[in-house]
């Protein structure tokens, strides 16, 4: 199935994708993960990032990381919804990820990764997760309990699906391989987790915005004619020394206006480390003398060097006007601050002028919690904008029984227009009914319903902490309020 393949790449790149994350966040928690170590022992490369809300801050358009992660795959254009930039962005899917834990298996034989892990750090409701990775995904999923906890995969599934498993409303788990299973193994006691040196690095690399410590497989590099690979073949200089390379840990980190790199190299031998280091020092003279610009002289100058036996240290400084062109197009900076906001709704932008005149904004109530199919909730504005809620939401539609304020607030907390509306006349009903029959967005994101604490003749637009009351129907600002609203509001996006 193309979509594993696709995961596999994006837990590939992440170590890039993480620059790009830190280059934008001007801060974040970058200390201990909820979800302990989890990392089983096969895994010889492990790492974390803490998210915050660096995306927010990312100058992306919504399909230029998918691009960038999938080319080749078979069915990209089924994860530009599940994967797309704005569901990391606030009120999306994965809004609320604070930190990401990823560990891999990777071998010599190329650049897939058929054993891999990510564990998200955030706020889940597993079926509400669920339903949404269905939904985005276009793939049915079904779930096998295992230890307690429900493994899903892709129905009529490959041997190298991926799998994903909400372990506890703050940990989601996803990969392929059985990643998923070793990591419930752990949970469970049945199982110890990896040791060691390469975790000592990954701690020792840690409370930055990301680390990643590389262990080199056994064997990486023998047989291989290091001398004669370009771009260093006509140079009369020997490699050998990455035969003894053992571990590679990076850390980055934002201080001022610039990136710091931390990288480290452990070798087997003291003289491997020395021959790098001066290696190094070589390349960066020579591509000193020979660079015109003035940024990268800089940045070879930035780079600094210490040696401790075996283990060589490398510091580099990136400004962050620099991290685009390192990277080509896959991340931009759009603002440096010391701290970042979330993205406005991704409606179109001259809707997006319209909004403060849209309704009124309502105070949201933090508690959203779910309660019992049933129990009452008792809500701050009629009718209401946030709060607590039953577990199962309203389909989308035209309704002409009213259904319960615990339920449709669901509804709003996924991002859904709920139209209320309480009219003596049937012309009236009618009347509203075709006009949102006429609107593309009330299909996927609209749900109309009778609401008798309404006075006869009003009607009540209602997005996620916001209101809208009016008098009769105006196809006009319902319009307005569905393309500003819909699916732009609420801590999820889920099409109803």
């Amino acid at each position: 199935m193309g979509i594993t393949r696709s995961l596999k790449k994006m837990a590939l790149t992440t170590p890039i994708l993480i620059l790009g994350l830190a280059a934008a966040c001007g801060g974040g928690d970058g200390g201990s993960s909820n979800s302990g170590n989890l990392v089983p022992t096969r895994a010889n490369v492990v790492g974390n990032v803490a998210i915050g809300d660096a995306v927010a801050a990312l100058n992306l358009q919504p399909n230029d990381l998918l691009e960038s992660l999938i080319s080749g795959a078979d069915d990209g254009d089924e994860l530009d919804e599940l994967f797309g930039i704005d569901q990391f962005r606030s009120g999306g899917l994965f809004g609320d990820v604070s930190r990401a834990d990823i560990f891999a298996e990777a071998t010599d034989g190329g650049d897939d990764l058929d054993y891999f892990g990510v564990l998200l750090n955030g706020s889940f409701d597993e079926s509400s997760l669920i339903a949404a990775l269905e939904y985005l995904s276009e793939t049915d999923l079904e779930a096998v309990s295992y230890k307690g906890s429900n493994v899903y995969s892709p129905v009529g599934k490959e041997e190298d699906s991926f799998e994903l498993s909400v372990l506890d409303d703050s940990t989601f788990a996803f990969g392929a391989g059985g990643a998923v299973n070793d990591v419930i193994d752990i949970r469970a006691g049945d199982t110890s987790p990896a040791s060691g040196p390469l975790l000592d690095t990954l701690s020792d690399l840690d409370g930055g915005m990301f680390a990643v410590a590389v262990l080199a497989p056994e064997n990486s590099g023998s047989g291989a004619d290091l001398g004669s690979a370009s771009p260093f073949g006509d140079l009369p200089i020997s490699l050998d020394f990455i035969f003894a390379l053992e571990i590679v840990g990076v850390r980055g980190e934002l201080s001022g206006g610039s990136l710091d790199l931390k990288v480290t190299a452990d070798f087997s031998d003291a003289s491997a480390a020395e021959s790098m280091e001066g290696f190094i020092g070589g390349i960066a003279a020579l591509a000193g003398g020979f660079s015109s610009g003035a940024g990268a002289v800089g940045l070879l100058d930035s780079v600094e060097m210490d040696r401790e036996d075996s283990l060589l240290i490398i510091t580099v400084e990136i400004p962050l006007s620099d991290i685009p062109g390192l990277f080509g197009d896959l991340t931009s900076v759009a603002s440096v601050e010391t701290s970042t906001s979330g993205a406005g709704p991704a409606g179109k932008p001259e809707i997006r002028l319209l909004e403060s005149a849209l309704g009124v904004a309502t105070p949201i109530e933090l508690d959203r919690d779910h309660v019992a199919e049933g129990q009452r909730v008792e809500y701050v504005t009629i009718p209401p904008t946030s709060g607590k809620h039953w577990p199962q939401w309203a389909d989308c539609g035209f309704y002409t029984q009213e259904l319960p304020d615990e339920r449709i607030v669901h509804n709003l907390e996924h991002g859904n227009i709920v139209v209320s509306y309480n009219f003596a006349n049937p012309a009236q009903v009618t009347e509203l009914r075709d006009a949102l029959q006429d609107l593309d967005l009330f299909e996927d994101w609209g749900v109309a319903r009778p609401y008798d604490k309404l006075e006869d003749g009003q009607i009540a637009l209602t997005a996620w902490g916001r209101i809208s009351p009016m008098k009769g129907v105006s196809s006009i600002e319902m319009e307005q309020f569905f393309e500003a609203f819909a699916g732009n509001l609420g801590p999820e996006r889920i099409p109803c």
